[in-house]
This record gives structure tokens, C-alpha cells and sequence, in this order.
């Protein structure tokens, strides 16, 4: 009675320890096995490496059997396949916890090369340079008896469907009445087909992010995307980073939401189709425009009051050098300063402020007269947006600069007055699924104008004091695709404290201590209103980009070599309270003509 006692103790305890045991299939031999896999337990792992193949005119070739938390795992260079008409590679239909790693190739001759019917709680991960193509639905999320649920594709390589006839052909499809599917299509990821159908259905309540390349290889006039549901919540589509679209997104039923987060200031647009209903966000804040997809980078005229008050400062800079010239002393000849700087102002996502770099060059120049003194300003320059957005232009300006008079504050002041002309020629680069690349470089060309006037009241005792007003105005103008800009225009007005100190003074040589510490605010300004494929929007700037405080300090050092010629070298830094920060170099080069 003890022996049989111990002897059924034996077999409780070797079936509670076999039916705990996970159990490994390894197909590794290098070669080419025909032997359908199918699972017989939970917990099952199948792997197939170094470079051996798993293939036959089967169903089902990997049948997971509805087992829970099956493995399979394809390594680089390895391959399971279908052929002949056979469908279903890996058939996962009704598994809980199943986990697919593909890193090989995985094939199917006929639909679903990865077929998840029902399946719940699990994972895809097609990783760089892994293959899983199947001539339709290569990876069905469908439902049949059950619901297909928390399930998530993560693809970094390739997977497509390969039939350009079958109108009802998919690559990654879910039901409508699906539940937590997630499907993100990382960068790398290239995920198409030929068909008039969507490439992507995310049914259900399913999230599809995109950093990678969704494409409708029939062309941007097809589907892309299809966004579907039978119930209340509707799928979720997160266009990301710098990934690509190629073809509509298409639009059923409602409760949807499209959100895109491509960076702040990034320009796009998306052409949608369907009568479904769905709600629309920027992750940057960029400003979203509904019918269709569309934003637009607000640089080219979130910067102009910014353009024109570091252009008053370079004024007023170079007239404190030419009072104290030559040329302006004996009234006879023009004072010419050559001048090249650059600047860098970094971006701020709670204000909207855009990073860009500014690159000019020019020439300030000034004609001595007896009571006045006309003023030429020739610049070029181009800016440089983080998006894909560039400016270039050229700017003449001409005024008068008013000699010095006694003011009322018991001191000295002096006075100008400016009007320029600026021809701006934009170019910015759009992600857009209406091209064949999913880009689109589109242009612009318009003119800007600007009028200055600014008073310094001199004093020996203190800093000098000076104040300055701007107004700006450019004309509506309309870019060559989806863009169209109303007329903008603004008032300026900044005050500022400034000083020079001479350091070193000979025959031949001076060296000069500069500052200058401007306050600038935008007092008059109009919203600026603007259109993204015929449907209107308009743009504010934030408060903290309407004002600015500036502070520049440089050494200028002259040199004369000849009685007529004077050399000058002047580097200045400067730094705002916008941010914009530089290490100016400026050569300056000042001769009689």
C-alpha cells in the first residue's frame, strides 16, 4: 500500500512538472523543413534560425492551435513561407499571449501570412530588415467568434500584400469592432501595397502612429488609410516625426481623432476623403487647419518684428560710428560700412517660437549734407528655419539723418528717419500624402515694406538715450501650393540706453568699448490671417514674442593707414531675452569716395 502511495505521488507530481514545462521547437539545421508546426500546448516556443527555411503548400504552416503564450521567433536570413495558393503562415487565430519576432522572412502564396483572428494579449515586432508579405491581408486582426483585443504590431521593416487586382486588398487590417489594437510603424518602417483599398484599416477603437512609410503604391489619389469603427470610440491616427504618406487617408463612420506631431513650425498637409467624422490636434501646437489635414510654419511673418528692430539697432550703431568719422566732420565724401553677422535664436514650444539662424550681409552708407544726411542701407540675408523653411532676402532702404540740435532735456539729439523696400523669396519643403514621395517643395516670392524713425538725445555725463518706431506692412500673397497669406502689418517701438568708451587713441590706431541695451514691443498689431487649401485660419503671435530685450557689447578697433583710408574691425555678441544669441563677426571697411 506504501510502494503504490509513493508510486502515484511519482506520476502527480511528473504531470504537474510536464504540464508546467515550456516547450521548444528549434529548426535550425540550415536547410529547408516541410513539416507542419503545429502547437500542442501553452507555452510553446518555436524558433527558426540560422538561415534554415520552413516551407510547404500547406494551410496553417505554423499553427499556434489557439494555445496560450506561444512564441514564434524568425531570425535574420531564416524564412517560413506557404506556397503554391496556400494561406495562414502563421495561423494565431484565437491565442492569448502570443508572441511573434520576425527578423527573417515570412511569406504566405495566398491572404494572411499572419493571420490574428480573435487573438488577445499579444505582440508583432517586425524588426530592420525582417519581410512579411502576403499577396492580400498579409496581417488580419479580424474578428469571428470572439473579439480581437490589446494586440500591438511593431514594425521597423517591411510588410506589404502583393495582389494589384483585388480591390479588397489590405496590408495590416483590423475589425471595426476590434478593441486596443495598437499599430505603430516605427522609422524604417515600410508598410504598402498596390490596390485601390487601403493600405491600413484601423478599425475599431485601434491607435496607428506612422514614423515610417505607409504607401499606396497605385498613386496619392488612392488610399492610404482607412479609419473605421461601429462604436462610439473611433480609431486614433498619430501622424509622427518625419514619417511619410502616400495616398488619402480615408475617413468612415465617427469618433475618430487624427493628432500629428511632426515638430513645431513643420508644414503639411494631408487630403482626407469619406464623409466620417473625427477631431484633429497638433502635439506641438502648431496651429491645425480641418478640412483636410493642414498647417503651416508661421516664420515668415512671426519674425518681421523682430527683423525690424534688429534693423533699427544696426542703425543706430553704425550712425554713432559715423559722428565720430571723418567724413562727417569735413562734409565732403561718403562713409561706407561693410558689414556680415549671424545669429541663432532657439525655439520655445510654449510661445511657438521658431528656432531659426540669420545670415546677413550688407552695406550701410552714409552722404554728409549741411543740416541733414541721407542715409542708404543695401542688405541680403537668409534665414534658416528647423523645418525645412528658408528666406531670402534683400532689402534697400534710404532716409535722412537730422544733424544735432539742443532738445528741451538740456541735451543734444539726433534724429532719422527710414523707409525700405524687402523682396523675400520663401522656400519650404511639406509633408503631404499628394506626391508620389510624400513631400512637396513649394515657393513663394513677395515684397515687404518698413518705415523707421528715431530720435538719440546725446549726453557726455550719462548713457545716451534713444527711442525708435517701426511700422511694417506686407501685402497679402499666396505660396505656390495650399497657402495663402492676408495682409500683415504692425507697429513697433523700443527704447534703448547705449554707450562707447574709448580705450586706446594714437596717430594711427583707436579702440573703442561699445554697449547698447534695447527694450522692443509690438504696440499695434493685426492677426494675421491665412488659408490652408481655401479653408481659414488665423495666427497670433504669444505675448513673450512681441517684446524683446536686447543687449549688445563689442570692441571697434580702427586703424589708418593712409590720410583717406580707414580700416575698422568691430566684433560684438549679442543676446535677447527671445532667446537669439550670436558671436557677430563684422568687418567693416570705411573709405572717401
Amino acid at each position: 500500500m506504501c510502494k503504490n502511495l509513493k508510486h502515484l505521488i511519482k506520476i502527480i507530481f511528473f504531470v504537474i512538472i510536464y504540464q508546467n514545462l515550456a516547450y521548444s521547437i528549434d529548426i535550425d539545421d540550415g536547410g529547408t523543413t516541410t513539416a507542419k508546426q503545429t502547437f500542442t500546448s501553452a507555452d510553446t516556443t518555436l524558433t527558426i534560425s540560422n538561415s534554415s527555411t520552413l516551407s510547404n503548400a500547406l494551410n496553417n504552416m505554423i499553427n499556434i492551435n489557439g494555445q496560450d503564450n506561444g512564441t514564434v521567433i524568425i531570425e535574420a536570413g531564416s524564412t517560413a513561407e506557404t506556397t503554391g495558393t496556400k494561406s495562414n503562415t502563421i495561423n494565431g487565430a484565437s491565442a492569448s499571449g502570443l508572441t511573434i519576432t520576425n527578423s527573417g522572412t515570412i511569406i504566405s502564396a495566398s491572404s494572411k501570412a499572419i493571420n490574428l483572428t480573435d487573438a488577445e494579449d499579444g505582440s508583432l515586432t517586425n524588426n530592420s530588415g525582417g519581410i512579411i508579405q502576403a499577396n492580400t491581408n498579409t496581417i488580419s486582426l479580424l474578428n469571428n467568434s470572439g473579439t480581437t483585443n490589446n494586440m500591438t504590431i511593431n514594425n521597423y521593416g517591411t510588410i506589404f500584400a502583393t495582389d494589384d487586382d483585388n480591390d479588397g486588398t489590405n496590408t495590416i487590417k483590423s475589425d471595426d469592432d476590434s478593441t486596443n489594437v495598437t499599430i505603430n510603424n516605427f522609422k524604417g518602417g515600410h508598410i504598402y501595397h498596390t490596390s485601390e483599398s487601403a493600405v491600413v484599416v484601423a478599425g475599431g477603437s485601434a491607435t496607428l502612429t506612422n514614423s515610417g512609410k505607409i504607401e499606396n503604391k497605385d498613386g496619392p489619389s488612392q488610399n492610404a488609410i482607412t479609419l473605421s469603427t461601429d462604436g462610439a470610440t473611433g480609431a486614433t491616427l498619430i501622424l509622427k516625426d518625419s514619417g511619410i504618406v502616400i495616398g488619402k487617408i480615408n475617413i468612415t463612420d465617427s469618433g475618430h481623432t487624427i493628432k500629428v506631431n511632426h515638430g513645431m513650425g513643420q508644414s503639411y498637409y494631408y487630403d482626407t476623403t469619406g464623409g466620417g467624422g473625427y477631431d484633429l490636434e497638433d502635439l506641438d501646437g502648431n496651429i491645425i487647419v480641418k478640412g483636410s489635414v493642414g498647417s503651416v510654419g508661421q516664420g515668415g511673418n512671426e519674425i518681421l518684428d523682430e527683423q525690424l528692430g534688429h534693423k533699427s539697432i544696426n542703425l543706430r550703431k553704425s550712425i554713432s560710428k559715423f559722428k565720430r568719422s571723418e567724413q562727417y566732420l569735413n562734409q565732403d565724401d561718403a562713409w561706407t560700412e561693410m558689414f556680415t553677422s549671424f545669429e541663432k535664436r532657439q525655439g520655445e514650444k510654449e510661445s511657438l517660437r521658431l528656432e531659426h539662424n540669420n545670415l546677413r550681409a550688407g552695406a550701410n552708407i552714409i552722404q554728409p549734407g549741411e543740416s541733414s544726411n541721407q542715409i542708404f542701407l543695401i542688405e541680403t540675408g537668409r534665414q534658416e528655419f528647423s523645418k525645412d523653411h528658408n528666406i531670402d532676402r534683400i532689402s534697400i532702404s534710404t532716409g535722412l539723418l537730422i544733424d544735432e540740435q539742443q532738445s528741451k532735456f538740456d541735451s543734444n539729439s539726433e534724429t532719422f528717419f527710414l523707409l525700405g523696400v524687402t523682396y523675400n523669396n520663401s522656400t519650404r519643403r511639406i509633408l503631404t500624402n499628394t506626391t508620389t514621395s510624400g513631400l512637396l517643395d513649394i515657393d513663394d516670392e513677395y515684397f515687404s515694406y518698413d518705415a523707421l524713425y528715431g530720435t538719440k538725445f546725446l549726453n557726455d555725463m550719462i548713457p545716451d538715450i534713444s527711442y525708435s518706431i517701426g511700422y511694417s506692412l506686407t501685402p497679402s500673397h499666396e505660396e505656390s501650393h495650399y497657402y495663402k497669406w492676408e495682409k500683415k502689418d504692425f507697429i513697433n517701438a523700443s527704447v534703448a540706453l547705449s554707450d562707447e568708451y574709448s580705450i586706446l587713441s594714437d596717430d594711427k590706431s583707436k579702440l573703442y568699448f561699445t554697449w547698447l541695451a534695447d527694450y522692443r514691443q509690438v504696440v499695434l498689431e493685426n492677426t494675421q490671417e491665412f488659408k490652408v487649401n481655401n479653408v481659414s485660419a488665423s495666427y497670433k503671435p504669444d505675448d513673450d514674442l512681441s517684446r524683446e530685450i536686447i543687449l549688445t557689447v563689442g570692441l571697434d578697433y580702427e586703424f589708418q593707414p593712409l590720410e583717406n583710408n580707414l580700416f575698422s574691425v568691430n566684433l560684438d555678441g549679442l543676446y535677447s531675452s527671445q532667446e537669439t544669441y550670436g558671436a557677430q563677426a563684422k568687418l567693416y571697411y570705411k573709405s572717401i569716395f
